[in-house]
């Protein structure tokens, strides 16, 4: 199988999971292995994923774009993880310590240039189908 994944420096997306505590098993786990963690703010729900992963900002991009901040009107509450590894073997590792760990996160994706270009919010809600898809809208 073509292997899609973009090459960034290996960094996990955490997206509602800042000052909880599985917020910082998933910091331990993934910081361990290698990845940088990066939390997303609300702020950056509708910049370019792949933008957010490469660690640009808010006002590097909105400024490149001449606009402004926009209000976010679509924000989620769900727990996410986009994970950007250098590897396969970098994702199973993580995947295996979280299962390891009894740390769950059922919202997960890998970074590809196929989503690259799409919002968080774009990202949850296609991840989100997909996961009702799987478990019979549980």
């Amino acid at each position: 199988m073509e292997d899609r994944r973009i090459k960034v420096r290996a960094t996990v997306l955490c997206y509602n999971l800042k000052g909880t505590t599985k917020g910082r098993k998933i910091g331990l786990i993934f910081g361990f292995l290698g990845y940088r963690v990066r939390h997303v703010e609300e702020e950056e729900y509708l910049l370019p994923v792949g933008e957010v992963a490469e660690g640009r900002t808010t006002e590097s991009i909105n400024e490149e774009a001449g606009v402004k901040a926009k209000e976010i009107e679509a924000v989620f509450q769900d727990e996410m993880l986009l994970m950007c590894p250098e590897n396969e073997r970098m994702l199973d590792q993580a995947l295996q310590r979280m299962r390891k760990e009894k740390v769950q996160v059922p919202l997960k994706a890998v970074l590809t240039e196929m989503n690259k270009n799409w919002t968080s919010v774009a990202l949850h809600d296609e991840i989100m189908r997909e996961h009702e898809k799987m478990t019979g809208g549980k």
